[in-house]
């Protein structure tokens, strides 16, 4: 199928790496659905030419997402492509966790990727095809204190991505995952001292002395839905500069100190 007659669906699209990817879509020449819980004018994408739908959709009401994937290909048409990309994240440690945290982590980081793929299914199939990519985290291979509940979703988030790769090979379907590391992201761009200290620390730890940008995970994304990874499928690519492979020891004596800048606080 000419993917001028089909779509690209992208959750959590209206910020951050979503907006990123969606955005690269439209520059790539896709149509591009945006799904989102908060409102966004879909113009405010600048595109060739190209077509930006928009849908104001809140993915903890998992029970409607049967009829949202139908409403969206009886309006707009196929989808072909989904980047699941919406993902929430609550920090705490394990023995402070509630039930109702945990599992409102779960719902948006492994349910709603789960039903999103169960309904497209038949869509793409009747379409011939489809690529699928699920968006992980580095934390998926190594943990954190304080992540108990999204970094085993994460994890989770790859065995869906490798079971749903070979149950859809023959489908002409094709899932993989992006992993991506430390991005910069207006959510982790604090203004505050302690924000800057952390960004410092945090850089210091990727061997390519930086934090990743959003449009290096949206070329990640394009590369793996388009044909050029028509061979790829059940992967997990890790985009976090190199700090899982391999930790630089010497750097770490480069971290300032709260107290050698001034921040200490008083107790």
């Amino acid at each position: 199928m000419d993917r001028r007659d089909s779509f690209a669906l992208v959750t959590g699209a209206t910020s951050g790496i979503g907006l990123g990817i969606a955005s690269a879509l439209a520059d790539d020449g896709e149509r591009v659905i945006l799904v989102d819980r908060s409102h966004f004018d879909p113009a405010t994408i600048t595109t060739r030419g190209n077509l930006v739908y928009f849908e104001q959709f809140d993915l903890t009401h998992t029970g409607d997402i049967p009829d949202l994937v139908q409403k969206l290909v009886d309006e707009y048409g196929p989808i072909t492509k989904l980047v699941n990309n919406a993902g929430i994240h609550k920090a705490s440690l394990l023995e402070h966790t509630t039930e109702e945290d945990w599992n409102s982590v779960v719902q948006i980081n492994l349910t709603v990727p789960f039903l999103m793929i169960k309904h497209l299914i038949p869509i793409m199939r009747l379409a011939g095809g489809g690529a699928i990519v699920n968006i992980s985290s580095r934390n998926a291979f190594r943990s954190t204190t304080g992540n108990n509940a999204y970094d085993t979703t994460k994890s989770g988030l790859l065995g869906l991505t490798r079971t749903a790769a070979g149950e859809l090979a023959e489908d002409n379907i094709r899932v993989n995952a992006v992993c991506p590391g430390i991005i910069s992201t207006p959510m982790k761009d604090e203004q505050s001292t302690e924000g800057r200290l952390l960004k410092s620390i945090h850089a210091k730890l990727v061997p390519l002395k930086r934090y990743g940008a959003v449009e290096e995970i949206a070329n990640i994304v394009l590369f793996l839905l388009s044909d050029k990874a028509s061979f790829i499928t059940g992967s997990s690519l890790v985009a976090d500069g190199g700090q899982l492979a391999c930790m630089n020891n010497g750097r770490l004596m480069e971290i300032p100190s709260l107290e050698s800048d001034n921040l200490q606080t008083s107790t």
